[in-house]
């Protein structure tokens, strides 16, 4: 099977499976590449986490270094009008549309079928070439901590999701808190008296804006800087009510290395500043940002392997949004970004990825793999 015709088939055949999440269900996908790679003398599991959730597992070679190609299964949700089938893959003008074609179905897709050529034609690489692909990215990162609880780090690890095919070394953190303020309940048609739930929520929208501007100042190498916004207000009980309570959800972007108890810690310092004290505070989310040095061995060496096979220069740069690297590497692998397929395009209606992508970011894995797993470390 040309290198081609093995990236396209592993596509379609990803694209057909429904991993929207949730539920997830991301055990169907797994059972689809373990079929493939089994077929082909792969050594390679199912990692069962129960609720029809698994991770996918193979190894090509043995020992270290180990380089990882890795990613995520499950989707995101397709709501809208779509032109075209979401759980499917249709080509129209050199694209494939379809949920997940970038986000990122395709990026499994070509480091699977790089990997399959690579054992194919007993490449002479030393070291394991490992495809990890897990699930629960979109939601709470069940299957990357399940992974990593049974896998030890790899030296070097390679996340496929879409970034044009450029080498993104760092991400923004996410936090996300539920903020209640609270006042006493009573008849909206009684004389005002004092400030209640409502106005209390008013000045603490204000006070997390005069935050956000705050924090839009800080500056970091390749990152913008940490953003924090109101996505969610709640409170009604009644139309003739006033409530006791009011909910605010934030979203607030943190640069790598701010914990979480740093980020609650902002917002209550922003609310008690701004003369609010009658409030609760609960994490919903949090997810760490996650950061490479751009003058990394790896980061540099990927710039340049993928600089070659793409015909133009690259130079690190930023991942637009939270994803796992951080988790890797937490647990000690050197880990980018590095995918087919615009960011913008994820989680939209009709999203779709190139088949000029598709195929480029194949080449590169391999040429990849080739390069790290040559002896020379």
């Amino acid at each position: 099977m040309s290198d081609e015709a093995r990236v396209i088939a592993l596509f379609y055949g990803l694209m057909q499976l429904d991993t929207v999440n949730p539920p997830g269900h991301e055990q169907a996908a797994a059972a689809y590449l373990h079929r493939q790679f089994s077929a082909a003398g792969v050594p390679c599991e199912v990692q069962e986490l129960g609720g029809g959730r698994a991770n996918f597992i193979a190894c090509i070679g043995s020992g270290r270094p180990v380089l990882e190609l890795g990613g995520h299964l499950d989707v995101v949700p397709c709501p809208g009008e779509w032109r075209h089938p979401p759980l499917a893959a249709t080509e129209e003008d050199g694209l494939f549309y379809g949920r997940g074609a970038c986000d990122m179905k395709g990026g499994v897709a070509a480091m699977c079928a790089a990997a399959l050529g690579l054992y194919e034609e007993k490449a002479p690489l030393r070291g394991t070439l490992r495809l990890a692909f897990v699930a629960d990215e979109e939601h709470a990162n069940l299957g990357m901590h399940a992974y990593l609880a049974r896998y030890p780090a790899a030296d070097w690890a390679v996340l496929g999701e879409p970034t044009d095919l450029q080498v993104a070394v760092a991400h923004r953190g996410a936090a996300r808190f539920y903020i209640d303020l609270h006042g006493r309940a009573r008849h909206a048609a009684l004389p005002a008296a004092g400030e209640t739930a409502v106005t209390r929520a008013a000045r603490a929208v204000l006070a997390l804006d005069a935050l956000n501007i705050r924090l839009s100042g800080l500056r970091h190498p390749v990152l913008p800087g940490p953003s924090l916004a109101v996505t969610q207000i709640q409170g009604y009980e009644k139309d003739n009510v006033i409530p006791a309570r009011v909910r605010l959800l934030t979203d607030h972007r943190l640069l790598p290395g701010t914990t979480q108890a740093q980020a609650r810690q902002l917002l209550e310092n922003a609310l008690v500043q701004a003369g609010i004290t009658d409030f609760s505070l609960e994490t919903r989310f949090f997810m760490p940002g996650g950061e490479l040095p751009a003058d990394d061995d790896f980061a540099r060496r990927t710039c340049a392997v993928t600089g070659r096979v793409l015909g133009r220069g690259q130079t690190p740069r930023a991942f637009g949004a939270s994803c796992e690297q951080c988790f890797l590497l937490q647990a000690g692998a050197r880990a980018l970004v590095f995918g087919p397929g615009s960011l913008e395009q994820a989680h939209t209606t009709d999203e779709y990825v190139s088949r000029s992508q598709l195929l480029q970011a194949a080449a590169c894995y391999r040429a990849l793999a080739l390069e790290m797993l040559n002896g020379d470390g």
